[in-house]
Parts: C-alpha cells; structure tokens; sequence
C-alpha cells in the first residue's frame, strides 16, 4: 500500500533534515519553512493539504533524535493578503518535536506565499552566517510577493558558511517547480516533487539518509560520482530579436532536461532568458532575445545532482524589421499582452496562428497595430504549439516580417477552501488558474454542469490580490460545489470543481413580549452574525425580507450578557402586534432564520 504522496514528500523533508542531523558528530540547527496559505485548504485524494501536513508533522517529528535542533517558522498563516506574514512559530532548540506539531495543528492557513522573505529570516534564525544551518521549505504553491528565489539562494550561498535549502513541492507543475527549485539547486539541496508513488521512491531514494543509520560523516562510504552523459545542440548562428531560434539537440532526455537561452558565460540553471522542455519535441523551438548581442544555448540535464550544462552552441542576436514581446506560454484561453514594434503602416496586424501555418489569412487571433501598443490577444481553447507573427499589409500583399514560438498549455485550475461552511457565510475561495476577462469562480448545487444559472459567482479578473475571490453561501444547507470556469473563444468549461458542505444556521431572539410605542428594545441574540445580517421588526406574519419598521445589524451589536449578544431595536410608534425577527445575508436572497412576537401597546 502506497502512502498519500503528500505524506510520504512532508516524510522526506523531515527525514532529510534528520539526516543532515545524524549524518555530523555534532547537533545542526535546522528549521522547517511551512507553507499557511489559503491554498493549502486544496486537496489531495479528498483531503486538505493542510490536514494531511499536520498528521504527518505529528507522526514524523517524534522519530527525530533528541539532540537535533529544529524550529518551524510559518508564513501567510494569520492575515489575508499581507507579504509581511511571517512568523517564527518555535525557535530552533533540542527537543521540539512536539512543540512543532502542536504548533501546526493550531495553525489556520488564509494569506498568500512570500516563502523568499521566509526563507530569509529562517537562515537568519539560524545564524547562517556563523554557522551550518538547514533549511526545509514545504510550500504548495510558487512566490506571490514580488520576491525572486533564485536571487535569494545565491545570495544565502555565497554569505553562508555552510547553507543549504531543501524545498518539498505539493503537486507544483514543472513550470511552478522551476521557479522554487533553484532554492535547492543553487544551495546544494533536493527539490523533490511527485505526481505518482514511483517517481516518489525514487526522490526518497536519491535525497533521504537512512534515519536508523546515524554514522558520522566521516565514517560513510563516499557516494558514487555521478557520469554526465554525452549531449550536443546545434542551433542558428543568427537570429532577429524576439524571432524564432530552432535548435536540433542529442542527449538523454531525462525528467526535466531542456534547452535554453542564457548570456555568455551565465552559470546558473535558473532565471534563462528562454527555455523548451526536451519531452516537448525535437528540435526545440525558442524566442530570441529582445536585445542585441551575443548569446549561448544550452543544453541543460536534470538526471544528476542538481542541473548542469552539458552542452552549449554560440548565438548571434540582431537587430530585425520588427519585434515582438510576449510571453514565451500562455494558459489556453487565457489573455495575451503583446508589445511590438515594427512600421506599423495602415493595416499591419499581429496574430496568432497554429507554428506550421504559413498563410496571411486563417489567423485564430490578431489586433491591428494602429489600434495601440501593446495590443491584446485571447490564447486558443486548445493546448498546442503556435506562433506570434508581425504582418506588413504592403502594396503589393502582406508580408510576415516575424514569427515568435509561443506554447499554448492546458489549462488548468485549482481551487482551496474549507470543505464545509455555514449557509449564507462569506467563503474566501483561494484559487490559480488563467487571469483572462471573463473567467470566474462559480457556486452550483451537487452535479450541476452547465455554465450557466449559478448561485453565486465572482470574476477572476476583480481579485484584489490575484489569487483570492469570495462567495456567499445560499440559505438553504446540503451539498454544493465550487468551479473555476474558463470563458475561451469556443465557449465556457469547467476547468477545476471542488465539494463544499453547507450546514444549517440557527439563530435565537429574546426580548420581552409586549413593550410600549417608541421605547428602545434591548434584544439578546444568537446567531451565525455573519455579514450583512440583521434583527429587524415587521409588521405580524409579514413573509418578505424588506419593508422593515426598524433594524440593526449584527455587526453593531451594543454588547454581550451570558454568551449572547445585545442589539438595539427601537419600537413602531404604533400600537399592535409585530414580528422580531432575525434575518440572515445569503446568496439568492435573505433567508428568516428566527422570528418571535412582539405587542406594541
């Protein structure tokens, strides 16, 4: 029986940190980086990441010798949208397995990932400057403030005395995986990511220490040098900036091998000016620079200890007749922005087309470079490899001037949120997926599969922090589901869906049974007092939620007597027989959740 993959990648970390501890005669100082943000309420197998990094958090930690000094420092585990969340939850120190576990288990998961500022301050607990310090990153997601990784691990490399990150990946893409892996690549760490229980034996294997084992160092077998295979690239001498550069290559061909584009001389296996998977086809098609100069392609093998160049080719870029600047891959369906320049006569376009068309027509996308720069486009529904080009509408017909590679990928979204909420509660819904206009984060009953007659819905593109939207729960309890859905140019689709259970809210009033015209009620409640409820006074058997003699909100509630709150009603002025009610805020419409009598005299 295989382990939850999670499980087995959060067993890793921990069992590599144990390693760097017992593999030394004396105690390492060590700290786990982990990840509290909204998106750990996404789900693996059914159920939440953060769920399952607790348990194991819990089941792991205690099987750590008693001498290793470890800490936890967490982020974007209190406040929403906040970069500076960042916390150092349990200083490094002998004995505080337990201590970390407890501590995960009391941590609530709802900001974003500044795991660069993160890692920072966990080197700087550590005193990485004055001595060996380990750090374990577990994070789901990839950097959300404006913080470059690589950068950070260079510089932790070179300032440290002996610095090294590890970094555990959950369920990351490749493409996610390399803006987090060079934490590890460039500090002599693992990245270990995976998508099945092989690919997880594997990393245990090549990264993890036996724990039962704790030799010295000096005391261990030397490991065994890794043989780089043979490799060769052989691309265009010259290229035109932003034109397209295609490269034949030989080599392995190994997970997470590729072609790239670095300045002359670059060493580092991470921020390339342009890359192309080796699995993605042969030869490799990449986008030129945008600035003249001199250039090197690379072919990059990940099948060793880290990544390394195993064969390079010298390119010449030049100026050309036009340029094109956009992204290298773009999510289907999702919005384009594209810089250009170029003569920009009446009628010049710039479109998008399949990579082997060679007609100025049949374009699947373009805009008219008169109508401004830069200009939009909307990617195709359908995952695949293009081409951006700039046409010239010539007297004599139009003209490509240049083509630029651009990969159309998949689509793919995901959403994290609480498995179960109370009706009529506001959900934030953490999510990733295309930014384009139109998109948007839908609530629809069980089963529901058209896109269309939600009950709540909220576009992508209103996000304040890009990451993060939130819905309000209907009235009525029951199963429900949470979608993504893509609006492409052939229509909508469901890209990602996820179950939440709505409980049933009550609500309680206490008041006395008749009171005179005009006097102030003091009234006692209880109740979900989410946003937007309200206590309101009607006139006696009244049905509809409006038309309120008075009200207050929950919200402003004067105080608390014995567990329930007190608000503020002012009576009619005239005599009879009315209805106090409380009045829940719910997706459809409000929904009366209590109701009592009340005689005016």
């Amino acid at each position: 029986m295989h382990l939850p993959r999670t499980t087995v990648l959060l067993a890793a970390a921990v069992a590599a940190l144990s390693a760097s501890v017992w593999a030394a005669p004396a105690a390492e100082r060590s700290m786990i980086v982990l990840d509290g943000s909204g998106s750990m309420w996404g789900r693996i197998d059914g159920e939440p990441k953060l769920q399952i990094a607790r348990r194991t958090l819990g089941e792991v930690l205690p099987q750590l010798p008693a001498g290793a000094e470890i800490g936890l420092l967490a982020y974007g585990h209190r406040e929403k949208g906040n970069c500076e969340d960042i916390e150092l939850v349990v200083p490094p120190a002998p004995g505080t397995a337990a201590a970390i576990a407890q501590a995960a288990g009391s941590m609530r998961f709802l900001g974003k990932t500044p795991l660069s500022a993160a890692v920072r301050q966990a080197a700087e607990a550590l005193r990485y400057t004055e001595d060996k310090a380990t750090v374990i990153l577990i994070t789901d997601g990839i950097e959300t403030c404006s913080a470059d990784p690589c950068a950070l691990a260079t510089e932790l490399e070179q300032a440290g005395v002996d610095f090294t990150a590890h970094v555990v990946g959950f369920g990351l893409t490749r493409d996610e995986g390399r803006q987090v892996a060079c934490l590890a690549d460039l500090t002599g760490g693992r990245y270990l990511e995976a998508k099945n229980a092989k690919e997880l034996t594997d990393a245990l294997g090549s990264t993890v220490v036996v724990a039962a084992d704790p030799k010295p160092e000096e005391t261990q077998a030397p490991k065994p040098a890794v043989q780089a295979p043979p490799a060769s690239i052989t691309g265009p001498k010259t290229a035109t900036i932003g034109g397209m550069v295609r490269v034949d290559w030989q080599g392995p061909a190994a997970k997470g091998d590729y072609i790239d584009i670095v300045p002359p001389g670059f060493a580092q296996t991470a921020n390339e000016l342009a890359y192309a998977w080796t699995d993605h086809g042969n030869p490799a098609l990449l986008r030129a620079p945008g600035k003249p100069g001199e250039y090197e392609i690379r072919y990059v093998w990940a099948g060793g200890v880290g990544r390394k160049a195993l064969a390079t080719d010298t390119l010449t870029v030049a100026e050309g007749e036009a340029f094109l600047d956009a992204p290298q891959s773009v999510a289907a369906g999702d919005d384009l922005e594209i810089a250009w320049t170029g003569p920009d006569t009446n009628g010049d376009y710039v479109d998008l087309v399949p990579a082997d068309h060679t007609e100025t027509a049949g374009e699947l996308a373009y805009f008219y470079t008169g109508n401004g720069n830069p200009g939009r486009l909307r990617a195709p529904g359908e995952a695949g490899s293009y081409k951006l080009r700039y046409v010239l509408q010539a007297p004599d017909g139009r003209r490509v001037l240049v083509e630029s590679p651009i990969a159309v990928t998949k689509a793919r979204a995901t959403l994290a949120f609480p498995p179960t909420a109370p009706v009529g509660s506001l959900v934030p819904v953490n999510w990733t997926g295309p930014k384009g206009s139109g998109h948007y984060i839908d609530l629809v009953p069980a089963g529901y599969t058209e896109t269309g007659g939600e009950l709540a819905y909220a576009y992508v593109e209103s996000s304040r922090d890009g990451e993060t939207s939130t819905l309000r729960m209907p009235a009525q309890p029951g199963d429900y589901q949470i979608r993504y859905v893509l609006e492409a140019p052939t229509g909508r689709r469901v890209l990602a869906s996820e179950a939440i259970e709505l409980t049933a809210a009550t609500a309680t009033l206490a008041a006395p049974d008749s009171v005179a015209a005009g006097e102030d009620i003091a009234v006692p409640w209880s109740g979900p007092d989410g946003d937007g409820a309200y206590l309101d006074i009607v006139p006696s058997g009244q049905q509809e939620a409006s038309g309120e003699l008075a009200y207050s909100y929950t919200a402003n509630a004067d105080g608390e007597v014995g567990g329930e709150r007190i608000s503020t009603l002012r009576a009619p002025d005239q005599p009879g027989t009315y209805d106090l009610r409380y009045i829940l805020q719910a997706a459809g419409g409000r929904a009366v959740l209590a109701r009592r009598s009340l005689i005016v005299r």
